[in-house]
Order: C-alpha cells, then structure tokens, then sequence
C-alpha cells in the first residue's frame, strides 16, 4: 500500500510538471503566412547576394517541430527547400559560409561567391523548436537611433542566422500616448512622464519615467512607419514576433484619475532620485489592471496580427511595496489572465533577470509561486545568462514550464574583447540532452550589439550543431577566414581563444576598464589572461596586415585587437601610477605621461575606422531628432553619465575615438594632474574633490561641447604596425593579477549592475557579494 501511495504521489508530481508545448509549435507559430509568400521573402534576401538559387518552402519539411532545409546544386543552380522562409535563408547563409567561406556579420561582411556554385547535397535540422534574439534593452542601447532601412536590413541578418522568435520593434509609447489622452491625462502628465528614446526600455519596465524626455509626435511616427514594416517582413519570413503585453507599471497621474484604486509603490532604482523614479503599480487584483492591460493589447495590435507570444517584465531589478509571495503570484495569474483573454492561444515570455539580479527577494518558494500561477506551456523563460548565471537547475527546469538557453554576454554595449567560448561549447550540448530538461531553444539576449561576433557566430552555430565543436583551435581559424577572405591569422586567433575568449568565472564583467572608468585611485584591476597571450595575437594581426588580409572584417578586427592591447597596457601603466605615487614627483609624473600618451594612441587606432567612432551614434541621434535638439543630449548622456546625476556612470561606455578626445583622456588627465599637484605641494590629496572638479570641467561639459565630425584615417595597417612596436615590448610593466572567482556548487552568486560600494563621485573596487539561497516563504 505504502509503495502504491508512493508511485501514484510521483505521478501527480511528475504529471504536474509535464512539458506543455501545445501553444509554442513552430509549424503554427511560423506559418502565419502562406508557403508562396515565405518563398518570395526569402528569395529576395538571398537574390542580393547571388542569383542561381531556387527557393521551395513547404512546411511538411518541419521534422519533430523543428525547421529543416535542405541544400542541393544540379545543372548550376542551388535549390533550398525548407520549412519556412526564415529556414531557408538560414539554408543560405549555411551554404556561404560552409562551401564559400564567406560572412555576414553585423559590421561587415565578407561575400564571395565563385561563377560555379560549389556543389552540395545536404540536409539540415533545427536542434530546437526555437532561437531567440534580443534583450529588452538591446532597442535602447544599440537600435534606438535607427532608421527602418537599419532595422529591415537586420531582420535580414536574423533570418540569415535562422532566428525565428524576436523581439519586435514597437511604436508602444505612440500607444500608450493615445491610451493615457483618452483616460484623461494632460499632454503635460504625458511628457512629464515619457523618458528620452535613449532611455525607453527602462520606463517600460518601471525602472524610471521622465528622463530625457519628452516624446514629440515625430518619434512616434518615425516608430510606427518602422513597427509596420518590420513586423511584415518578419511575418512574410515565419519569423515570430515577439510583442509587449502590460505589466501593471502606470504613471502618477492614474492616482488623480482613479482616486479610489489601490496602487503599490516603487523603490528606487539606482539612487534615481523622485523626480525621474518611483511610479505606480495597480494592484493586481483590481479589475483596472485587466481593463487597461486588454486596452493595451487591443490598440497595440490593431492592423498587425499577432505572433501569440507577448512580453512583460513586471519586476525588473525593483521590488514593489508592499512586496510578497501572494503580490508576485496575483501580478502573474493578473498578466496572463489578461493575455488569455484576447488571444485564446497566448503565451507569456519572460526574462528571468528579477531572480538572477536580486535572488534575497526571491527564495525558491516565491519563484514557484510565481512560475507556476501560469498554466504549464503558458510561460516561456527566458534563461537570460545561462553562459555564467545558469538558473534552470536551481528552480528544477523552471517547475516544468519550457525555457530557452540564452547568452546574455554583454552589458551596456561596451567594447571589450571578452568571452567563454569553451562554456558556449558544452553547457548547451549538456542542458539540451538532460533527460528533465525542458529546454526548447537558444538565444541571443546581448544589451548591446557590434562586439565580438566570433562569440555569437559560435552560439549561433549550436542551433544545428547536435554536438560540441571537436576543435575550437580550427574552429577561429576558419571564422578568421571566412571573416577576411584569407587564411592568414590562425594562429592569432587561437592566441585570442586562449585568452580573452577563455574566460570562466562569476566575476562581473561589464566593460568598464581603467580607461573607461571614473578616474579614482582606488581601482583594482585584474586580469583572467596573460598579457603573452594577446600580445602574441596582436603581433599576430600586425603581420597578417601584409600577407593578403584586405576586407572590412579584418581591418575591423586589427583596430580591436590593438585597441584591447592597448587597453591592458592602460590597466599596467595604472597599477605603476599607484607605485609611483608613493616615490617622487619626477618619476610620478613620467609615468602619467606615459599612461596619458598611450590613451592618445587609443584615440589614434581607433579613429582609423568608423566603427569606433562617435560621430556616427551622434548622426543616426540627429537623423531621428527631427530638429529636436535633446536627442543628441540622449545620445551623448547614456554612453557618459547615463542618470542626471551620474546614477550609472559609465555603464554604457565606448571606446570610440571621439569620446576619448572629449571625454575619458580629459578626465584622466585633469584628474592625475591635480595628484600630481598635491604631491608637488605636499598636500593630502583630496581625491573626492577632484572628483567633483572632474565632474563640472569634464563629464557635464562633454554632454553639449562642440564635437569635431572626423572621417576615419585610412591607415590602420600603419598606425598598429607603430603601436605594436612601441607598447609590445614594454618589460618593466607586470602582468595584472589573475582574479578570477570559480563557481561553487554550495552557491548560487548574483550580481547587481552597479556596486554597492560605488557612489556618485567615487568609483571604488569592484565588491562581489556572495548570496546564499536558502529557501524562505
């Protein structure tokens, strides 16, 4: 008897957790338009780059759920056929970088197809029902300024890359303007509360409202025109696209409008003050929360269709007062209630980045709590870090609701060479194959784009591979020539795996190195290779530069790989200037010339190529402004001070050659002289109060100075071929220390994206804070 009780109990447990997937079937989701249409999308994009191509799409050819295509040469033509239009430009892109050794990345590319098609005869199957792009913050920090031919061409490189769930760009706050008019709310409560189209990803998760605001009308024309076509090709391509659903944060104006509705209040976040933070949160069981919720979905969808999956972050990085078990459970069984009841077939995305970023507020009991007061399959996760904070063990595979494997890798879209290849190449192959798992799919979840593509090429690649890549080593070397059309810089490439692509561990890494920090006397830099290695790389590079290596990607690559040679000597040359300190006034000051000259070289490599320079960020902010001059402040503000007063400083920085110009050298400069001075004097150096002089002289100036437009100077060959020579051999320098924190299987670590310890005028060492999970109610 007792071993019946026994079985039947692990029945319902395991009939409770039974993977769901009725409502997230590709051969639906992918087939809201027809097989003719799919075919004509599909061929236009591939006819750009050859035209001896024939396309068949037919959605029989989906295998298990999965998108298949299959490549086929006969009498000089190469015939794809696939289960969908986005499969079969997959198909495409497979066949040019296998058999053409070409790329298509998102800076450059490198195309070269011969007059005689390589032969072919293959056929290829998803691995997953699913491959997922973008973050919620990706549209601000690196898509808020673009035009629709921008954001056409990059649905093109999606389906280039077999990503058929994503993020769509929406012209929401254009709706939410129409909605909060028609409840009765001023165009003054309007503007008070829209941030600056730098900063909407965070109003729209009820991080902030106001700042760098208002929204003219042109900003929501500009963003619908974008909406309409982007979302048609997407569908025309059986791409799905992911739309936004309300997730219970409304403006300050609904307590006048609705006095006798209970609204929760928001903590602060990141020491925003009252003016820009702190909204309201209907209370999840008031009818209101479900009328304006199903408004929302009503206007938003209104002429587009739908994909059936929708997007809400209720509590990102904020907690809400009173805060509770029974709170987040009445906010998800509120969101999907109001999903469910306009589209019968919904389901519900979410990024799990509230557990990762504030585990304290969510022991296990309230994440189940919360996951499973979605019906099973109604919730789709999103595993936003799975490459160094991996969730789904931790919450039993998300208490049986499906997920997908994501790599988050980058923050703020900083510029830093940095990577886990060798994660990437087992930790999806491992999670795919666990017998419990209930993951459906990989993704790419980056804040910000145009950086280490060799990193997202590789993840990209685990959505067909069905195991891990045998050799890494060959692996670069083959990216390296399909990158640049020749075979030259293997074994630079393998020197950059081994270093800067081999990183393992739970340090926070968000771009911000001694050269893009707030200068400070107290920083700490470290290391998780060494300096050999990449210098090795660099040399590498530099003579490649005369082996045949002629192509946008690897002029690209050469300005990065010395801008991050560079960048380690600026962190050595740092550590000497804290020993100098404590010698004479001679020899502190050499070195800071030393240290201030080698910035200046950053600048000089850096300006040889477009890609590392501000003035085109500042031009796409001034194309969209439509005569609104703030837009430019938007633009310069988030990659500098970020907040009015500095609340994420540097975040977002970039190495590009003017800001180095206008900003990081200047600040560095002006700083280390006024140290310099107080040893000079004898004084006491008041490093709070040079802060502060840095600050008004440097860092809010720089957010209106006259910026001078440059054009890139066409010697990158030369200019890294000097550098090399003057920063390669520099022995009285030591390596930095190696600091990297291992993972612990007794703990599950977070970290928050500002430290604790940092305050608006000191940047300090980075602290990491350890935190245990024991589960609590």
């Amino acid at each position: 008897m007792y071993r019946l009780g026994f079985l039947l109990h692990l029945t319902i447990i395991c009939t409770s957790f039974a993977l769901n997937l009725d409502y997230l079937d590709p051969t639906i989701l992918q087939t809201r338009t027809s097989p003719r249409v799919q075919e004509d999308a599909a061929t236009a994009i591939i006819n750009k780059y050859v035209s001896q191509v024939t396309v068949k799409v037919d959605p029989l050819l989906f295998n298990n759920k999965k998108d298949v295509f299959s490549l086929r040469t006969f009498e000089g033509q190469l015939h794809i056929r696939a289960s969908t239009g986005v499969a079969a430009v997959w198909g495409f892109n497979y066949y040019l970088k296998k058999y053409c050794k070409s790329q298509i990345a998102w800076q450059v590319q490198n195309v070269v197809i011969p007059g005689t098609l390589p032969e072919v005869d293959e056929v290829v199957e998803a691995s997953d029902r699913f491959r997922y792009y973008q973050n919620v913050c990706t549209a601000s920090y690196s898509f808020v300024w673009w035009n629709g031919d921008q954001w056409l061409a990059h649905v093109e490189w999606m389906a280039l890359n077999g990503i058929n769930l994503a993020l769509a760009p929406v012209a929401q706050e254009a709706v939410w303007a129409r909605i909060y008019r028609e409840i009765g709310m001023t165009d003054d409560e309007i503007d008070e509360y829209f941030t600056g189209p730098a900063f909407l990803s965070w109003l729209r998760m009820g991080n902030v409202h106001g700042w760098g605001g208002p929204l003219p009308k042109s900003w929501h024309d500009r963003q619908k025109n974008i909406q309409d076509s982007v979302i048609d090709l997407m569908f025309r391509l059986g791409i799905v696209p992911v739309l936004p659903a309300f997730n219970g944060h409304v403006p300050r104006a609904f307590a006048r409008l609705y006095p006798n509705i209970s609204f929760y209040s928001v903590d602060t976040w990141n020491k925003f003050s009252a003016d820009y933070c702190c909204g309201l949160f209907i209370n999840p069981r008031e009818t209101l929360f479900k009328e304006i919720g199903e408004k929302f979905l009503k206007e938003m969808n209104v002429g587009m269709g739908t994909g059936h999956i929708y997007t809400a972050d209720p509590f990102n990085e904020i907690q809400i007062q009173p805060w509770s078990t029974s709170l987040v459970q009445d906010t998800a069984s509120a969101i999907f209630s109001v999903l469910s009841r306009f589209d019968s077939s919904a389901v519900w995305l979410v990024q799990n980045w509230m557990f990762v970023h504030n585990p304290a507020l969510w022991p296990l009991r309230r994440v189940k709590s919360f996951l499973t007061s979605v019906p099973n399959g109604r919730m789709l996760i999103l595993d936003l870090q799975s490459e160094q904070w991996p969730q789904y063990n931790h919450y039993q595979m998300y208490y049986g609701q499906p997920f997908i494997w994501c790599m988050l890798h980058n923050f703020g879209g900083t510029l830093g060479m940095f990577g886990n290849m060798q994660a990437i190449n087992r930790d999806v192959y491992d999670t795919r194959s666990n017998t419990n798992s209930t993951m459906i799919g990989i993704g790419l979840t980056p804040e910000g784009i145009n950086q280490n593509y060799v990193v997202y090429d590789l993840m990209l690649e685990a959505a067909w591979r069905k195991k891990p890549v045998q050799n890494l080593d060959n692996w670069v070397a083959d990216y390296g020539e399909r990158r640049y059309g020749c075979n030259a810089t293997s074994s630079a490439w393998r020197y950059l795996l081994k270093s800067v692509y081999n990183f393992d561990g739970l340090n926070r890494i968000r771009g911000k190195y001694v050269v893009t920090r707030r200068p400070s006397l107290r920083i700490k830099p470290w290391a998780w290779y060494k300096s050999s290695d990449l210098f090795n790389a660099f040399k590498k590079f530099v003579f490649a530069a005369n082996s045949g290596c002629d192509s946008p990607g690897f002029y690209h690559d050469l300005v990065d790989v010395t801008r991050q040679a560079l960048q380690y000597r600026a962190d050595q040359l740092y550590m000497d200037i804290l020993k100098e300190r404590s010698s004479n006034a001679l020899f502190f000051n050499a070195t800071i010339v030393r240290f201030i000259d080698l910035m200046n070289d950053m600048e000089t490599i850096l300006a040889t190529n477009n890609d590392f320079m501000l003035s085109s960020w500042l031009a796409a902010a001034r194309d969209a402004s439509n005569g609104m001059s703030f837009f430019e402040l938007n633009a310069r503000n988030q990659i500098t001070l970020w907040g009015p007063n500095g609340e994420i400083t540097d975040y977002a920085c970039k190495q590009w050659a003017e800001v180095f110009h206008y900003y990081y050298t200047p600040r560095w400069s002006l700083f280390l002289s006024l140290a310099l001075d107080a040893k000079v004097r004898n004084e006491t150096f008041d490093e709070r109060g040079a802060q502060k002089v840095v600050r008004t002289s440097v860092e809010e100036r720089f957010l209106t100075v006259g910026i001078d437009q440059l054009s890139p100077i066409n010697a990158t060959k030369t200019i890294a071929s000097i550098l090399y020579e003057k920063w390669a051999f520099a022995s009285d320098l030591i390596d930095l220390p190696l600091n990297v924190i291992r993972a612990s299987p007794q703990r599950r670590t977070t970290l928050a994206d500002v430290d604790s310890t940092e305050s608006e005028l000191v940047d300090r060492p980075t602290v990491l804070q350890l935190h245990s999970t024991t589960p609590t109610s």
